[in-house]
Formats: structure tokens, sequence, C-alpha cells
């Protein structure tokens, strides 16, 4: 995308990429990995999605401190090589894309349970106090 094009499609967006924090990280495979994954998601304005290359992301909805009430960043000739790069290449532009950035998205740590039941995984840990030594360090 040419810079031309790509400043006439930002100029109309709701500047959506200043609006969230997205880090990758391991997908999970043991239960205190799926345990972490809900604590996460029993905080406001965090969720894990899984994208199309199914790799997992921890995002945080927060906006970026440069974003001004114009959408436009208050600190453009100096902003991070990521917001340069962003909407380049790889790295989808959730305004004009009309694929969403994610295959899954869980918002809350019911809807990762949920999905978790679905796809027949083992996340609970047992109950009652008797746990075996393994289970516990999971």
């Amino acid at each position: 995308m040419s810079g031309k094009a790509k400043t006439l499609i930002c100029d109309s967006c709701r500047a959506q990429c200043c609006r969230y924090v997205a880090t990758q990280i391991d997908p999970p495979v043991r239960k205190r990995d799926y345990d972490h994954i809900r604590w996460y998601l029993l905080h406001k304005n965090v969720f894990v999605f899984i994208d199309h290359d199914e790799e997992w992301y921890l995002e945080f909805e927060t906006s970026c401190s440069a974003l001004q009430k114009s959408n436009l960043c208050g600190n453009y000739d100096d902003r991070p090589k990521i917001c340069i790069k962003h909407g380049e290449g790889r790295s989808m532009c959730e305004f004009i894309s009309e694929q969403e950035p994610h295959v899954v998205r869980f918002s809350t740590a019911v809807d990762f349970e949920a999905y978790l039941d679905k796809m027949g995984m083992n996340w609970r840990f047992k109950k009652n106090g008797k746990k075996r030594k393994q289970e516990v360090e999971d």
C-alpha cells in the first residue's frame, strides 16, 4: 500500500489500532495455562483471542496516550515503528479488512470455559482436598 493510499484510509479511520494493545502468548496446553487465561479474563478490558494463524494473543483494551480527540496521533512525527508499519504486509488493518482479525475472541472467563468444554479439554482442577501431586504442578 502506498503512503498516499494509507494516509487516505487512515484519515477516515476511527483509530481502532490505537485503542488496544495485544501481545502474543503461548497456546495453553496445561491446566495451569487454562487457569491463567481464566484469570486474565476476570479483569476489565482484557481479552484473549486466536488469530487466523492459530496464534494466541492477550489483548488490553486501552487507548494510546498520544491519541487525540480527532483520532489523530499527537506524536505522529516520532511515533513507534510498529505504528508506522501497521496495515502493511501481514499486519492487518482492522478498519479496511473484510475479515475479523481473530477467529475466536474471549471476553469473559465463562466464554473461555465454554470453549474449553466444547473442545473437550480437561481444564478443571479437582475440587476436593486430595489433589494428585501432578495436578498441583499443572
